[in-house]
């Protein structure tokens, strides 16, 4: 109990300065980092225990999943609407700058012709 204590003593993101490696080493996981499997199992189990709750209530409530969640959506698109409306903005900004930024970049060697003109793309 005293090493487990001992390893989530300092656990707070703001105590660690800037390095990942530190604050991920002070979390609670199951797996080697790097390799196949690594997740925080408290997330995990978390995540899967609401979403089943989540599926169960849909499959036993129907009507009334139905209903709250037909409320929710119209809450959602009433309140948070202009959220959308600009994270779309700034979405094609963006791919703007994307454009821009890429623009003279070609694919493939450095001394192939194209094999299509710009105006066939």
């Amino acid at each position: 109990m005293e090493a487990l204590q001992a390893k989530f003593k300092d656990w707070h993101p703001r105590a660690v300065v800037s390095d990942t490696d530190q604050h991920l080493d002070k979390m609670l996981s199951v797996g080697t980092k790097g390799g196949k499997f690594y997740c925080n199992p408290l997330v995990s189990g978390l995540s899967a225990i609401l979403i089943w709750a989540f599926v169960i209530w849909a499959a036993v409530e129907k009507e009334t999943m139905a209903d709250d969640t037909a409320d929710a959506q119209s809450w959602v698109t009433d309140i948070w609407n202009w959220l959308y409306m600009i994270s779309q903005n700034i979405w094609i900004l963006v791919l703007f700058w994307l454009l821009f930024k890429h623009f003279n970049m070609k694919l493939g060697k450095d001394e192939e012709e194209p094999e299509f003109s710009d105006l066939t793309y």
